[in-house]
C-alpha cells in the first residue's frame, strides 16, 4: 500500500503545480558573485574557498602519485604476497 501512496504523491506533484514563490532558491553557478567577496555570507565564502582549493589539492595528489608510482605498486604487490603466504602457513585443526 505504501507504493501506491508514493505513486499517488508523485502524480499529484506532477499534475498540480504548487505555489513555490515563498521558497528560497539556492544559487548554484555564482562565479560573478564570488568577485564581490565582501558581500558574501560566511557559508558562500567557505564554499568558494573549497571550490578554489580543489584544483590545488588534485595537483598535489597527482604529482605525489606520479613521483611515487613504482613504490606504491611495489608496496601493494608486497602486501598482497605477504597476505597470500601468511594465510597458507596457518592451518586450523
Amino acid at each position: 500500500m505504501k507504493h501506491f501512496d508514493n505513486i499517488r504523491d508523485l502524480l499529484y506533484s506532477l499534475f498540480y503545480k504548487h505555489n513555490n514563490k515563498d521558497r528560497k532558491l539556492q544559487r548554484i553557478f555564482q562565479w560573478s558573485r564570488y568577485f564581490d567577496w565582501k558581500d558574501l555570507t560566511p557559508e558562500e565564502k567557505l564554499s568558494a574557498k573549497r571550490l578554489l582549493f580543489l584544483p590545488v589539492l588534485a595537483y598535489l595528489i597527482l604529482t605525489f602519485f606520479n613521483e611515487n608510482f613504482l613504490m606504491i605498486v611495489l608496496l601493494i604487490f608486497g602486501y598482497m604476497l605477504y597476505k597470500k603466504f601468511e594465510s597458507t602457513n596457518i592451518t586450523k585443526r
